[in-house]
């Protein structure tokens, strides 16, 4: 258990939206934006506690993966999430956030095939 002087120490703030992807939930803490991500994505979220000062969160972290196959590391993560409504202004819309979702997965994918262009052989566009 950690103490409680570095769980005080590295808060995050953001917009947290939990919403339904497929037959699970999952947690995405964004930027003022509305496009960033504060935290990396939360999967197979878990409601565990909620109360007038906030919510008590727990899922999987999964990072995105360094080569072609499998998954990248996960780690088992539980959100404390204080609630602020002075701050508080939009609604979370699932259709954007899974559009955003789609969006940096997309972004992830079109990176790790540019990172390694040798691999693959030239890319010859007039096909000679």
């Amino acid at each position: 258990m950690l103490p409680p002087e570095s769980i005080h120490a590295d808060f995050a703030r953001g917009e947290l939206q939990v919403y339904r992807k497929g037959m699970k939930r999952v947690a995405v803490l964004l930027a003022p934006d509305g496009e960033t991500y504060v935290l990396p994505l939360l999967d197979k979220v878990k409601l565990l506690a909620m109360n007038e000062c906030g919510v008590l969160l727990t899922g999987t972290e999964i990072y995105p993966a360094r080569g072609a196959k499998g998954t990248g590391p996960m780690y088992r993560q539980t959100w404390w999430c204080e609630l602020n409504p002075k701050t508080y202004t939009t609604i979370a819309d699932p259709a954007q956030a899974r559009r955003r979702e789609r969006e940096r997965q997309a972004r992830e994918i079109g990176a790790s095939l540019l990172r390694r262009p040798t691999r693959r052989g030239r890319f010859e566009p007039d096909g000679a």
